[in-house]
């Protein structure tokens, strides 16, 4: 049985947790806007060569005059991704950082950025770094109470760019490929294309690879899952896509009510099913160590855990370049 109830905790996107628990009190807003603009704020002077330049995103056009410089990056895969564009220099604050670890290509240059808040930010914390651009991990913190809302912050000449796949905060449309998306959004914002047309032609290399690895073989099933507080919960959405772009099958894809990418899985469910494979997403700090006692502890009798054929992932390997590097990883682990 898999019910609607969801984790008080960021779970692979952190959407149901900082959309509610970390509600704070909302604050007047005093705070003068951004002293580098860009797009629609008042007063700005003259443009950067090649500029303005206007893109489209999650059905809204975001007009800039020049290339950002006070960045906000609202998810650490979006921080490695703007690293690997050489504009971590561009970026001012970070938040929700307890959700990932940088890749250590890019640790050095992300762990010298400010941290705003390992989770949500205040309105005012996020105001005090003068951002004129926030790329976000989506919109619902933008509700006008935990943090200004879209249109409020253009008006303040700070465009909101929203991860591809989660416009509608609707993590179960979200696909690994939503990357070279982005990356063509920000290499026109920031002026980078070339470079950024480079990162996705390595991705395509990457993916590519994959395919003709896994190419032929028959996908293997496996049960995608994670833990929290005693609970199980399985996924769909994008980790469907990373398993079938890995060469596997999640046998919990189309099992969760519409529009919700993951749901608490019963531990009488997922005994009754027996998977020989699992799909472990840590979250956080959690050990292998960790996982393997508790799935002992509670799952003794599923075929996986007798044979210790567990394959786990981060959670965060799921956007961006992370999500390739989720695809990697399970194929190689499935398909040695």
């Amino acid at each position: 049985m898999i019910t609607r109830r969801a984790p008080r905790t960021a779970l692979a996107f952190g959407l149901a947790l900082l959309a509610t628990a970390m509600a704070s009190t909302a604050c007047g807003d005093s705070s003068a806007p951004s002293s580098t603009p860009a797009g629609q704020q008042p007063g700005a002077v003259g443009s950067q060569a090649g500029y303005p330049v206007s893109v489209n995103n999650c059905g809204r056009t975001l007009r800039f005059d020049r290339a950002p410089t006070r960045v906000i990056s609202g998810w650490p895969t979006n921080t490695d991704l703007l690293a690997a564009l050489g504009l971590g220099e561009k970026i001012v604050g970070q938040y929700n950082t307890s959700n990932g670890s940088p890749e250590p290509a890019y640790a050095a240059a992300v762990t010298a950025i400010p941290v705003l808040s390992e989770s949500a930010p205040t309105r005012e914390q996020l105001l005090a770094a003068r951002p004129d651009l926030i790329w976000a991990d989506g919109s619902y913190l933008f509700d006008g109470q935990q943090l200004p809302t879209l249109d409020d912050l253009t008006a303040r000449g700070t465009p909101v760019l929203i991860l591809s796949g989660f416009c509608t905060d609707d993590a179960t449309r979200a696909k690994v490929t939503d990357v070279t998306t982005d990356l063509n959004t920000l290499g026109r914002i920031f002026g980078v294309e070339e470079k950024a047309a480079q990162l996705s032609s390595d991705i395509d290399t990457r993916l590519a690879a994959v395919t003709a690895k896994v190419d032929g073989q028959p996908p293997v099933p496996v049960a995608m899952i994670s833990t929290y507080n005693g609970s199980i919960y399985t996924y769909d959405g994008v980790y469907t896509d990373i398993a079938r772009r890995a060469g596997a099958r999640n046998i919990y894809a189309g099992a969760l009510p519409a529009g919700q990418y993951y749901g608490e899985l019963s531990k009488e469910t997922i005994i009754k099913d027996d998977p020989a494979t699992l799909v472990y997403l840590l979250s956080g700090g959690e050990s292998q160590t960790d996982a393997r006692t508790f799935l002992a502890r509670t799952l003794p009798t599923v075929t996986a855990v007798r044979t210790s054929t567990i394959v786990f992932l981060p959670q965060w390997n799921s956007t961006n370049l992370a999500g390739v590097q989720g695809v990697e990883a399970l194929a190689a682990a499935l398909h040695p």
